[in-house]
């Protein structure tokens, strides 16, 4: 399961990787420091969005199995698992919080050279 998901994150990170290069209007400078912004703020919420989908699964895997061993615990479970859950989910927000400043920064003419 693990290799499968890792091949699957790449093959997500190669296509990703080639959308910039669909534009035929204006070319884009590769070394422009916007260009480099928003891709790696992309690929940083893109791995943030997948780890943070794969801890909540297991996350509700592991209290629902527990939950199913001892019935008598659910409330507290259920509430550990509540707070976990927005917790990871926050992360994810912040990251595209970061994301969302950085792509709207006005850079003007900065380039890296």
């Amino acid at each position: 399961m693990k290799k499968k998901s890792i091949w699957v994150v790449f093959g997500l990170l190669v296509l990703a990787s080639a959308l910039p290069a669909q534009s035929i209007e204006k070319p884009m400078v590769t070394s422009s420091l916007f260009f480099w912004t928003i891709l790696i703020g992309s690929l940083c919420l893109t791995v943030a969005a997948i780890v943070g989908i794969l801890s909540q699964s297991k996350a509700f895997r592991n209290a629902a199995d527990n939950i199913a061993r001892n019935p008598a615990s659910a409330d507290s479970i259920r509430g550990l698992l509540i707070i976990a859950l927005a917790l990871m989910e926050s992360l994810v927000i912040y990251v595209l919080l970061i994301d969302l400043i950085l792509f709207f920064v006005k850079w003007g003419n900065y380039a890296v050279k």
